[in-house]
């Protein structure tokens, strides 16, 4: 290509469905802040709480982290997937232009959320990739969180055959059985 662009291909076969969706008629959309010192992963977990939810797809608006580590997307020459993360960058202090998500399931059951965001540092430099939630630590103005948190749907981590990596799915949610 002479453009500079590469085309990945992934080591597994091509998926038939690009996109993949579900209809929950119990989702509902929610506002929220961060609160000064709390993680992105430990408010998104809160904020779908506070509603009955662990499920969500959701949208950062304004405010700042004051600290935050976060990777871009690297060649894998190890294989067999195409890409990995790089080597986690801190940052911050720096103010959220915008960014999204999913607050999902993981494999081992426990919340795992998985955002891309566009940031400005204390300089003005523009940046952005994927953020580490656990370490993206909310500033004294936390970021606005707008999600849609969903009742019948799960967003659920499983192993994708195409890339080789686990990614998030929709699926229909069902609940853990409850112990006597």
């Amino acid at each position: 290509m002479s453009d500079g662009l590469r085309l990945l291909v992934h080591p597994g076969p091509v998926t038939p469905e690009r996109r993949e969706s579900l209809t929950d008629t119990q989702s509902r959309a929610v506002r929220f802040a961060l609160l000064p010192g709390e993680s992105l992963a430990d408010g998104l977990s809160r904020g779908a709480a506070a509603v009955g939810a662990r499920c969500a797809t959701f949208t950062l608006q304004g405010g700042s982290f004051a600290r935050l580590e976060y990777c871009i997307a690297a060649p894998n020459p190890e294989g067999p997937q195409v890409a990995r993360y790089s080597v986690p960058i801190p940052a911050g202090p720096a103010t959220v232009l915008g960014g999204g998500g999913a607050l999902g399931i993981a494999l081992d059951g426990s919340a795992l959320v998985h955002c891309h965001a566009l940031l400005a540092g204390a300089d003005g430099a523009v940046f952005g990739g994927h953020l580490l939630p656990a370490m993206s630590i909310a500033g004294e103005d936390p970021p606005v969180i707008h999600a849609r948190v969903y009742s019948d749907v799960a967003v659920r981590q499983r192993p994708d055959p195409e890339t080789a990596m686990s990614i998030f799915h929709p699926s229909i949610f069902h609940p853990a059985p409850v112990s006597p």
